[in-house]
């Protein structure tokens, strides 16, 4: 019979009172297996001292614990794609095969020239949102990830690393706040004194702007992480055609949404935007996003458009760039610009996913997609 093959996505609490309905023991064995599985994702109580001390005193236990669960818990790498970004280091792009057969992109990106690497997750298979400069969002969303499989992300990249990721970002594929419970979950147990005891500093969750959702972060803990909101533009006519979540909460709502959260002291807001040649790179578009973000403690993140095959939308030149960037920076609003990683391979912000594997595939496959929303 087959274990249990979702234990990275279960709170030390819950795991502690399965493990003691299965087998008994104090906390710290039921402590030192979890740490071991979090590091590892594998479930190897063999390998945990003390799990070997409790074999010595109760021969058999080991051969019971093992049996509780699959050994590996970690996605299966189907294919790993590399690219060599010069002094910024080398980006890694992993396609993860998941226990159904669906498949989520991670990517591995090098900080510090390489010293230290941010681990960008998916926090769905697809995207429903349909912003029209991503490649994620011409899959449709194909269904959720559970918690379980967003730390499984964590892990795979670590396996690549040969240590645990500084920071983690939900980035990748699918609007991490379409999927907030497990999101949530996958946060709280990163961020556990049991388990990776990832900072929550190191940890941003981003979002199209579900400003519906927002009520609830505080709550679910997620304001303890950073926030990062795509926002792209600041103008609702030309964010309602590339980013559809404009039609439901528009720029007005989605402000009074940010006010209105009960952010951390000092903590700053990141807001996105790509930056799309003659679409939204004049200074025209910068003067809306600097009247925008007014009232609000942010750091505006410049992501030059990365291309993706079959659009016509293009990343600006650099001297539009850096006007854009500058002219921002003039009127005393902290703003950066992103360097460009992973593109080559098509590891960039926007790029991930194939939409030869999204919801109209699903009817030559046994997957069920999710309803759009």
């Amino acid at each position: 019979m087959t274990g249990r093959s979702d234990l990275l996505g279960v709170d030390f609490t819950t795991f502690s009172a399965w493990l003691h309905e299965h087998v008994g023991h104090a906390r710290r064995f039921h402590a030192a297996a979890f740490r071991h599985l979090h590091l590892t994702g594998l479930w190897d109580p063999a390998a945990v001292p003390a799990w070997q001390e409790a074999e010595r005193s109760r021969p058999g236990i080991l051969a019971t614990l093992a049996a509780l669960a699959d050994g590996d818990q970690v996605p299966t790498v189907s294919r790993r794609l590399e690219a060599d970004d010069g002094d910024r280091g080398r980006t890694i792009k992993l396609l993860l095969r998941l226990a159904d057969g669906a498949e989520v992109e991670t990517v591995v990106i090098p900080m510090g020239g390489g010293e230290r690497h941010t681990v960008c997750v998916s926090s769905q298979v697809g995207c429903g949102m349909g912003c029209g400069f991503c490649q994620t969002a011409r899959m449709g969303l194909v269904r959720q990830l559970s918690a379980h499989e967003i730390i499984g992300q964590v892990l795979a990249a670590g396996r690549e690393l040969g240590t645990t990721p500084r920071n983690v970002v939900f980035m990748g594929m699918g609007e991490p706040l379409d999927n907030v419970e497990a999101v949530a979950a996958a946060v709280a147990i990163l961020t556990g004194s049991h388990g990776l005891k990832m900072a929550h500093r190191h940890i941003t969750v981003s979002t199209v702007g579900r400003a519906d959702i927002f009520p609830r972060l505080a709550e679910l803990g997620l304001l303890r992480s950073n926030l990062a909101v795509s926002l792209t533009v600041a103008d609702d006519t030309l964010r309602s055609k590339l980013m559809p979540v404009n039609r439901r909460h528009d720029l007005a709502t989605l402000k009074a949404a940010l006010l209105a959260l009960p952010f951390p002291p000092g903590r700053r807001l990141m807001v996105s935007c790509a930056v799309i040649r003659d679409i939204n790179d004049s200074l025209e578009q910068a003067d809306r996003l600097i009247a925008w973000v007014q009232g609000l403690h942010v750091l505006v993140n410049l992501i030059p458009c990365n291309p993706i095959p079959g659009s016509a939308w293009q990343r600006p030149d650099d001297a539009t760039l850096i006007a854009f960037r500058n002219h921002i920076e003039a009127a005393g609003v902290a703003v950066r610009m992103r360097l460009t990683k992973g593109d080559a391979v098509l590891a960039a912000c926007g790029q991930l996913g194939d939409p030869a594997k999204g919801r109209s595939a699903l009817r030559r496959s046994s997957l069920t997609p999710v309803p759009a929303p």
